[in-house]
């Protein structure tokens, strides 16, 4: 039997962020997918400052480089040792002629917590059910205000996601679209795919293997994480000015070639989230 057709971006409604004088972009983990996202990220942020003049970047991550980063991340040999946020920051921020602050330490809420005045984005490149956990722990603090965004990136060997949201929980939906053609709330990642917030057997057991000893058993391509980069580009190019935006989560499969949107109607973010999943994170 034939597939049928998806009509749903038909009927999306495009996303309306909330009018701010300030905006700051959050690049949370450096890393795999962080490392590549970088420069887009800068790029991004140099172009659209016509638009938003006050707009800031911090990239943080506790890391250094290693040698074993060399082959997938966005690194050299002349950088091992130096902590992955500061070389980024350093090296695009000469690079456009900006500065880019560096946090080299962990993801805490309380980064974010004293600047509600300000339209925050963050994107999150980390690989770990406790970052997540923090970044999640933001959009509850924040809880009514809408101004925190999570621009979540995720990947396994072959195979990646994106996905965007404000909501803490289900009960932060409610009156999220203004009319059919404009919603002004999302629900998190968290509440998108639950299993975010729970931490993997290698996590459980304290030997998370790292990004390169991933790669080098072999269980992750040396392009996932820029595919995933240039998906997140573009949600974050449209988010701040570039284009409407229509879609809420994006998934990619390289193996087969594949990419399919959600779009931003109420059939589809029900479809994503259920009542047992409006919890507190």
């Amino acid at each position: 039997m034939a597939k049928s057709i998806d009509t749903s971006f038909a009927h999306a409604a495009r996303l309306l962020l909330p009018a701010m004088d300030k905006t700051a972009v959050y690049l949370i983990g450096c890393g795999g997918t962080g490392s590549w996202l970088a420069p887009a990220v800068a790029r991004l942020v140099y172009v659209m400052r016509e638009q938003r003049p006050d707009i800031s970047i911090v990239f943080i991550d506790p890391d250094t480089v290693e040698a074993g980063n060399i082959p997938r991340q966005n690194f050299c040999a002349a950088e091992i040792g130096r902590p992955k946020a500061l070389t980024l920051a350093q090296r695009y921020g000469a690079a456009w002629g900006m500065e880019i602050a560096a946090r080299v330490e962990r993801f805490d809420p309380k980064i974010i917590s004293g600047t509600w005045d300000r339209l925050s984005i963050i994107i999150g490149c980390v690989d770990n059910a406790a970052a997540r956990r923090a970044i999640a722990a933001t959009l509850k603090k924040n809880k009514g205000a809408h101004s925190v965004w999570w621009l979540d990136c995720g990947n396994a060997n072959e195979s990646g996601q994106v996905l965007l949201g404000s909501s803490a929980t289900v009960a932060d939906l409610k009156d999220a679209f203004v009319s059919k053609r404009v919603c002004g709330r999302l629900p998190g990642p968290h509440l998108q795919a639950p299993d975010l917030l729970k931490a993997r057997h290698e996590e459980r057991n304290g030997h998370k293997l790292s990004c390169a000893e991933l790669m080098a058993a072999n269980a992750q391509s040396l392009t996932i994480n820029q595919a995933v980069a240039a998906v997140a580009a573009d949600y974050l190019a449209r988010m701040l000015g570039g284009g409407p935006l229509v879609k809420f989560a994006t998934y990619i499969d390289q193996a087969t070639g594949s990419a399919r949107s959600r779009a931003i109607t109420e059939e589809e973010i029900t479809a994503v989230v259920k009542p047992s999943r409006g919890k507190q994170p």
